[in-house]
């Protein structure tokens, strides 16, 4: 009887040896999607599982305005996965929370901190860093610069110039054409990408020391008016565009119905793909709207955190090392359009290749003019008050220092949840 146990597990020893383990990544990237970045998110899970043939990635798939709340809730419940995606405008909030892990133990040991770009608001007021970029990216204008060319007008050097070759656009194009589309919807997010960076460019502030509200200054003003003059007045951007968010005006922009596009650096690829044949995309940092120049640019990153409770947050880190490996970086770079964040991969992306050559020159101009805002731990309460505001101004609901006055108090209301 004994030698027939003892053959039994001497049976089950080589099962036990490659028993899978399983690493729960959380992600609102869909690696089976048919896009780049999905397609460069599967080829680092293949990778990764090649590398470690006992361990299975199991992806679970948020929305991305809802997986730094979902994460929230899960860790709140003991309910964490082994590594998730994190948006770096949000991250704080998880960080004063105290649900994820610090990761100075991993840097120091890896001898690469230096080489991180780190995004200041995954760094806790205990100065230890909670989560790691896996990609950069910078906000702007997605544009059809082949319409720029036919209207003769040179690339913009500041806002009013953008409008006017917006409205040359339309000219060209006819009616059903939009030469500018910011989705301003409250509930996703171009009111903190597009708005903020704007009124600090102009010098404006928009919190007090306190954290509370200040909303109403003559450089918010000036930027609401902006706005509602996109609509109204020139009528480069029709009211259902403006009151709609990101996601619905690229479907616009993919029909190659849009001039100006608001959004990150990271669509460019995908949108060349999208867009009618002959159509051409390029990309331009937001320009000053006083003067000649560029606006202090949005910079933001999808952060990876291991939560504090994760069960195999070494293994976790072993990911994590891959992702942001300078090969993988420049992986992504060429497949998915994301900005390195490894000063090393960087200085390697070729900058004379079409799908790279916008990489180098954003970086300069992050390296040089990145904007400073000291970001609340309730950005969402920032975005959904500003959200309402700019949409009752640009449909001439409210003047925009009433709105701003009403956001103040809404936004001071919802700060502290």
């Amino acid at each position: 009887m004994k030698r027939i146990l003892l053959a039994a597990v001497l049976c089950l020893l080589p099962a036990l040896a490659h028993a899978e383990r399983t690493l729960e990544l959380w992600t609102f990237i869909d690696p089976a999607g048919d896009n780049p970045r999905s397609k460069a998110l599967a080829q680092i899970i293949h990778t990764f599982e090649q590398q470690n043939p006992d361990v299975k990635i199991k992806p679970t798939i948020f929305a991305w305005n809802q997986i730094n709340l979902a994460f929230m809730k899960a860790a709140q419940a003991g309910k964490v996965p082994d590594l998730t995606m994190l948006n770096s405008g949000r991250i704080q909030r998880v960080v004063a929370a105290n649900f994820l892990k610090p990761l100075d133990a991993y840097l120091d040991k890896s001898g690469q901190r230096a080489d991180y770009i780190l995004m200041p608001n995954a760094i806790g007021a205990d100065k230890k860093v909670y989560g790691v970029p896996y990609e950069v990216r910078a906000l702007g204008f997605l544009y059809r610069s082949d319409l720029l060319e036919k209207t003769g007008m040179g690339k913009p050097k500041n806002l009013a110039e953008l409008v006017a070759s917006a409205k040359k656009m339309q000219e060209l194009q006819g009616p059903n054409f939009i030469g500018v589309g910011i989705g301003f919807d409250p509930k996703q997010d171009s009111a903190e990408k597009f708005y903020i960076p704007a009124v600090v460019a102009l010098g404006g502030k928009l919190l007090k020391s306190d954290g509370s509200a200040d909303f109403v200054s003559p450089q918010a003003i000036r930027v609401m008016n902006f706005i509602r003059d996109l609509v109204q007045k020139d009528k480069v951007m029709p009211l259902d565009v403006g009151l709609t968010g990101p996601d619905q005006v690229r479907t616009l922009v993919e029909a190659g119905r849009v001039g100006y596009y608001f959004q990150g650096s990271h669509w460019l690829l995908t949108l060349r793909g999208k867009v009618p044949q002959g159509a051409k995309m390029d990309f331009m940092p937001v320009p000053l709207m006083d003067h000649d120049g560029v606006q202090p640019v949005f910079v933001e990153g999808w952060n990876l955190g291991i939560p504090a409770a994760a069960k195999e947050p070494d293994l976790a880190w072993k990911l994590v090392e891959l992702w942001t490996s300078p090969d993988v970086q420049i992986m992504q770079a060429k497949v998915a359009g994301y900005l390195p964040m490894r000063k090393s991969a960087a200085a390697k992306v070729d900058p004379n290749a079409p799908d790279t050559a916008h990489i180098k020159p954003l970086l300069d101009v992050i390296a040089s003019n990145a904007m400073n805002f000291r970001w609340p731990l309730n950005t969402d309460a920032l975005q959904e008050s500003l959200g309402v505001a700019i949409g009752n101004v640009m449909a001439d609901k409210q003047k925009p220092e009433e709105a701003l006055r009403d956001a103040e108090k809404s936004y001071n209301s919802m700060r502290a949840y």
